[in-house]
């Protein structure tokens, strides 16, 4: 957990231990150095990295994970969904999940429990701003299909932004829950991809190394 709010620290200590987890099992630092340097001597399940570290630290971090330790997954966290382009910084960085801190303790629990089946839960902001950026850029993703929402994505955000769970859009949509996890997850994926190629700039995290 890379968090410089010691109440947040507090409170995602206690989110986490209602889902089974606590010390030994959780790292705790302020500061990405420290991170990488527990990255890279220690096994970890998952990453939690709070984009609003100073001098955009985390989503550094977030990129350097995905280039030395893919097989662990970053998960961006902030106090709120911020711009567009901060979100999608953190997915081009390589973050699979984006969670709100201003949910409450059972919204955070339900996400983070999400992420470890494999899903990707989405807050219904940041749906109706991963929507909108694609309806403003649907002409740039037309020669990328591997980066364009199908129908069925493109409803299920609907629906996500209308303030349904997963668990409600598997029912309405007649649909495994688990696959409703791995379309968010897919959603997440093609986000990255289109806005890369419709804003390919790169990320000052390239040079990151061990301080």
């Amino acid at each position: 957990m890379v968090e410089n709010d010691r109440a947040m620290q507090e409170r995602l200590h206690y989110v986490l231990s209602m889902l089974g987890c606590d010390e030994p099992e959780i790292a705790w630092t302020d500061d990405d150095a420290v991170a990488m340097k527990l990255l890279e001597s220690q096994r970890f399940g998952v990453a939690l990295v709070d984009i609003g570290l100073p001098d955009g630290r985390g989503i550094e971090l977030i990129e350097w994970l995905r280039v030395h330790h893919p097989q662990v997954p970053a998960v961006a966290i902030s106090a709120s969904p911020r711009t567009e382009e901060t979100i999608f910084s953190a997915l081009r960085a390589g973050a699979v999940a984006y969670l709100l801190k201003e949910r409450d303790d059972l919204e955070l629990s339900i996400g983070l429990r999400s992420i470890e089946q494999g899903g990707a839960p989405i807050d219904a902001g940041i749906a109706r701003r991963v929507l909108a950026w694609y309806a403003q850029h649907a002409s740039d993703l037309r020669s990328k299909p591997e980066a364009t929402l199908t129908l069925r994505e493109r409803n299920m955000l609907e629906l996500v932004v209308q303030g349904m769970t997963h668990r409600d859009i598997a029912e309405t949509l007649s649909t495994p829950r688990l696959l409703v996890e791995r379309r968010t997850r897919n959603i997440y994926k093609k986000l990255a991809l289109g806005a890369r190629a419709a804003s390919p700039q790169p990320l000052r995290s390239a040079s990151v190394q061990l301080r």
